[in-house]
């Protein structure tokens, strides 16, 4: 696992991207059908708060640019990750990458 943290750190530091391998397995058509059918089902207030997650913004961040509590953007992005099936933010921009849905 520190190998793993080690690697990431070098990649972006480098200014690349890291994805862990485990992400990167699923097979990608099948993948982002998946997850375009349930992101459809996403309000769009949870849609805006997916794209701000995943381009790294943090609960607090966004509660302020989008005049929410933070505990309302919290609870927002664990629903999120629930009907995405996800746990983690990282999880969050690798679907937004699948997609294409992140704009630069």
């Amino acid at each position: 696992m520190p190998n793993v943290l080690v690697a990431a750190i070098q990649t972006i530091a480098k200014g690349g991207v890291y994805i862990e391998q485990g992400l990167l397995n699923a097979p990608p058509a099948a993948q982002a059908a998946d997850y375009r059918a349930i992101i459809d089902t996403l309000s769009a207030r949870e849609f805006d708060i997916f794209l701000l997650l995943a381009k790294g913004l943090t609960a607090h961040k966004i509660a302020e640019e989008l005049c929410l509590g933070y505990k309302a953007v919290a609870n927002y992005g664990t629903q999120i990750k629930t009907k995405l099936k996800v746990a983690s933010v990282a999880e969050l921009v690798h679907i937004a990458m699948v997609l294409g849905v992140m704009k630069g």
